[in-house]
């Protein structure tokens, strides 16, 4: 008896997580940023896409192919501007210490807080951090020309939707 009441309980919670998560909504922003990529980037598809966060931070990671290529992108939309910038400078600090086989270089025009961050010599697998508002996004792709045009598609609708 205990095994089917454990078993139904197991149950009416399962339906409860399902249909809470279910409820949830994009917000506006992660809804403009697929759209955007979509019409744009059509030969880049959305692999893997992963929505995080209920309240504050809300996040959303995309996994991008196209052939044999992947990118990533990381969008963090915080409901506090100062916060945003806190965690953005601590997230260059910490990469500043991580890794020091890649520079970082300012990146102008990226928002109000931008760097990219490369190889010597290479143009291969730059990540650009960005930060616009309270919103600071990561662009991880296989060359520096995607990893611009791949931000500037994001930095587009973050305007767009007034973040």
């Amino acid at each position: 008896m205990n095994k089917l009441k454990f078993g139904m309980w197991l149950l009416l919670v399962g339906c409860c997580i399902s249909v809470s998560v279910g409820a949830q909504e994009k917000p506006p922003l992660f809804e403009e940023v697929e759209r955007a990529f979509r019409e744009k980037e059509p030969r880049w598809k959305i692999e893997r896409l992963d929505v995080k966060g209920e309240i504050d931070p809300l996040v959303q990671n995309i996994v991008f192919r196209a052939g044999r290529q992947q990118a990533l992108v990381r969008i963090v939309i915080w409901k506090n501007v100062k916060d945003a910038r806190d965690t953005f400078l601590a997230t260059l600090i910490a990469k500043g210490n991580m890794n020091r086989r890649t520079k970082r270089h300012r990146l102008p025009g990226f928002g109000d807080e931008s760097y990219i961050w490369t190889h010597s010599g290479s143009d291969a697998w730059p990540t650009i951090d960005f930060r616009r508002g309270g919103v600071n996004v990561t662009v991880f792709a296989p060359s520096t020309a995607i990893a611009k045009r791949f931000a500037r598609h994001i930095l587009g609708q973050i305007n767009t939707n007034q973040y």
